[in-house]
């Protein structure tokens, strides 16, 4: 059983990890996505709420949907930066995972004609923390134990051992982090992956998709033929030397290396987006205790260990706000001490109304410049550091702690709520540890009738439940095959005075114009564009196609206040670059994919019958 518990396990400190990179990543795609906000997610986009409803799910709710209003996207934008945030210094980490779920979950639900395997993934990951103490390292919520409120210096765990947590949620995210890996490859069963061993060709042949150093190694073709062989290498065996009894933790971080390699590789050869960081982020929850306990004997005294800091014992929030700053910059082996326990530090603390830091050379810090020194002691936060340095920032710092210095009382008040002590809760709950099983239990079905022919098999109650918590999933990643063209879209309209115009200005809309250089991805936007105008290329439903016609429309006419300068008709092409691996120029084909009229008196089955 110890040895179940060990392989199955996750380590409090990795939590902690997974915690960060999960907020950090969540506030990036945040950043991201807002810069097509108005796009994607209002009703002047390419998906208005009369057209979203005829597409989504039942099951798939969405606040973003409640407006179609770009200030409400602004709102709903911002509230879920502020709970990633709070998620990432781990205050309440619990509530703030819940929200940045619904939060999460919402966004993609808004408009799933942009979304990626990365963004499955994400929230998958964020739905499994619900489930975990991710809150009890390196977090506010850690600083807060009511064991630091008799004495700051008493630390419940040393560094130095494994801090395990077991619980039927890390066995769930273990496999569900492995899953990834290993039903992708059972879904690689075309012949570039198991006969021809070029699905790697392929893949860094994708104009659209390949970075520069994706283009280079394609001169390399018998290396690219080992690459193919390595990922499907790498999909089958990583999860079974991450599972592995035997040789641990050897075994268990040659293949946490392994699966890293991929990512890293795919992140050098490919774009596509958050998904290779957002692996990586999934990731940390393999990383043993091993790993931790390994680096904890090998860290040499650090200067900062010597930092001692005083607070002011009368004050009701001082002590908690030194325990956060300790918890979230320095090390455990920094002191903490009131400052009437130290007669020349309590006259520095009454004379500059101050705490004050004593540094490692035993120079003494007050005021703002006491948390900028704090900020220089990690290479992390050294540049948070150099920006609170700037002169106007200095002040405008200062009079912030002037302020909280004399509103103590009112600080205290307000902290006594919103920064109670309490202490983590790490044993799981029954009803927790219940629906975390449920939810492996559904994962697991999920991605077995994922596989061809299997479907049939997958019981409605699963379906619908995994759908609904966003746990649907399918890791078909270039499977069963890899693409095999190269895309970018023509779009020429038809204005009504009669005149053409290019409406997609980074192509030429002429059958024979030949893009400038063979890296397309620049004729994009943006990974969420090329993945929504890859579905405008390939999908069945013409309503998509609709959708993305009438934004053009209003997006181009409502510019254009002169009526002859509307746009009355236009196309939608999209020219493919044929992938071969005989060395021979690719074959280019270009096809008409919707025909869009802005006006009713342009359509031309109403032209042809007058």
């Amino acid at each position: 059983m110890e040895r179940l518990k060990t392989i199955l396990g996750i380590d409090l400190r990795s939590l902690a990890l997974l915690r960060v990179c999960l907020a950090t990543l969540i506030l990036l795609d945040l950043f991201l996505r807002s810069f097509d906000m108005s796009e994607f997610y209002t009703d002047q986009g390419i998906l208005p709420r009369s057209k979203w409803i005829l597409f989504t799910n039942k099951l798939h709710f969405s606040l973003h949907a409640a407006s179609g209003d770009l200030f409400w996207q602004i709102l709903l934008f911002s509230l879920a930066a502020i709970f990633a945030l709070g998620l990432l210094v781990g205050y309440r980490s619990k509530l703030m995972a819940l929200l940045s779920f619904i939060m999460l979950a919402s966004l993609i639900n808004r408009n799933q004609l942009v979304t990626q395997a990365g963004d499955s993934l994400l929230i998958i990951m964020t739905f499994w923390a619900l489930f975990l103490p991710i809150g009890a390292r390196y977090s506010v919520d850690a600083a807060l134990d009511p064991r630091y409120q008799r004495d700051p210096n008493d630390h419940p765990h040393t560094p130095e051992q494994p801090q395990q947590y077991f619980s039927i949620a890390t066995i769930a995210v273990i496999f569900q982090v492995l899953y990834l890996y290993f039903f992708t490859a059972l879904l690689k069963t075309g012949a570039a992956w198991r006969v021809r061993f070029d699905a790697a060709f392929y893949a860094v042949s994708l104009e659209h998709f390949a970075t520069p150093i994706g283009a280079w190694i394609r001169q390399f073709p018998s290396l690219l033929k080992l690459g193919t062989f390595y990922v499907l290498f790498v999909e089958f065996v990583g999860p079974f030397l991450v599972l592995l009894p035997k040789a641990w933790p050897v075994a268990r971080i040659v293949g946490i290396l392994m699966l890293a390699s991929l990512h890293l590789a795919f992140m050098f050869m490919l774009h596509i987006g958050l998904f290779p960081l957002i692996d990586f982020m999934s990731l940390t929850v393999l990383i043993p205790s091993a790993v931790w306990v390994w680096l904890a004997a090998r860290r040499k005294p650090a200067a900062m260990d010597k930092i001692t800091l005083y607070y002011d014992q009368d004050c009701g929030f001082c002590l908690k706000m030194v325990l956060v700053l300790r918890e979230l910059l320095l090390s455990q082996h920094v002191k903490i001490y009131p400052a009437q326990d130290t007669p020349d530090i309590y006259a520095i603390m009454e004379r500059e109304n101050s705490w004050v830091v004593q540094g490692a050379n035993g120079e003494n810090h007050t005021h703002w410049e006491a948390m900028r020194h704090l900020f220089a002691q990690r290479w992390a936060f050294k540049p948070i550091a150099l920006i609170m340095s700037i002169p106007p920032l200095m002040l405008i710092g200062n009079w912030v702690y002037r302020w909280v210095a004399n509103n103590r009382n009112t600080m205290s008040n307000i902290t006594s709520s919103s920064l109670p002590w309490h202490a983590v809760k790490i044993k799981p709950t029954v009803v927790g540890q219940l629906i975390a099983l449920y939810f492996f239990i559904g994962v697991t079905v999920y991605n077995i009738t994922g596989l061809p022919g299997m479907s049939k098999h997958r019981p409605a109650v699963i379906n619908r439940s995994l759908q609904a918590v966003r746990l649907d999933q399918r890791w078909s990643m270039f499977a069963p095959f890899p693409m095999t063209i190269s895309i970018y879209p023509q779009i020429e309209a038809t204005l009504r005075n009669g005149d053409k115009k290019n409406l997609y200005p980074l192509t030429d809309p002429s059958p024979d114009w030949v893009p400038p250089t063979q890296q397309l991805y620049s004729v994009y936007e943006g990974y969420r564009w090329r993945k929504f105008l890859d579905k405008v290329r390939a999908t069945n439903d013409n309503r998509v196609r609709a959708a993305y016609g009438d934004y053009i429309c209003r997006s181009h006419n409502r510019l254009n206040l002169e009526r002859p300068k509307h746009i009355g008709i236009f196309d939608i092409n999209f020219v493919s670059l044929h992938t071969n691996t005989n060395e021979q120029p690719k074959r280019i084909e270009r096809k008409l994919a919707w025909r869009h009229w802005c006006y009713a008196d342009f359509d031309p089955a109403k032209k042809k019958a007058n």
